[in-house]
């Protein structure tokens, strides 16, 4: 015969159980309110602020994604047989930057305005996953679906690696820190 289960509570108390996610649950028990955080407290954006910085490197990102179309022309066939590249470069790029940032932000915490500004804002911005997936309607509908799931693939695939490489090497360079680069 087995015998019962603990109660929660000593489960609870068991040192093996010990994260930060169960000092979350203790925390209004405990008089350590140190606990979760790693730094002065930070006090959040005003919303209108937020809103304000997002609209404004939304409207940067579109801009450059212009810019970049006007400098990398897909050729539209009736047929659509070439693929958008200027929609694959900015999604990838746009990744890459984002992952960069996410990087960068995660090693060295930035200023409350460097979030909504650069990553939602311009990356957001610059980015444009719904016209990937209106050029992929687009070839479906004229009957190139291999090519269709061709550039979706890729979109998927190079723009995912993108933002890994992006945080990856971000990572890197802001835990050697200014001083610590060597030739």
């Amino acid at each position: 015969m087995t015998s019962p289960s603990p109660r929660p509570t000593a489960r609870r108390d068991d040192a093996r159980m010990h994260t930060v996610e169960m000092d979350a649950l203790r925390l209004e028990d405990s008089t350590e309110a140190e606990t979760l955080s790693s730094g002065p407290p930070r006090t959040p954006l005003p919303s209108r602020q937020v809103v304000l910085l997002v609209a404004a490197g939304g409207a940067l990102g579109a801009l450059l994604r212009f810019l970049l179309s006007a400098a990398v022309p897909s050729l539209a066939t009736p047929t659509l047989v070439e693929l958008p590249w200027a929609t694959l470069l900015a999604n990838v790029l746009g990744c890459l930057g984002l992952g960069a940032l996410v990087g960068v932000l995660e090693v060295r915490p930035g200023r409350p305005w460097m979030q909504p500004l650069l990553g939602t804002g311009l990356c957001g911005g610059f980015t444009t996953m719904s016209t990937a997936v209106l050029d992929g309607a687009a070839m479906m509908g004229a009957d190139f679906a291999i090519l269709a799931i061709v550039y979706a693939t890729l979109s998927l695939v190079l723009s995912i690696g993108a933002l890994v490489v992006g945080m990856l090497i971000a990572r890197f360079l802001a835990r050697r820190g200014p001083g610590q680069v060597s030739a």
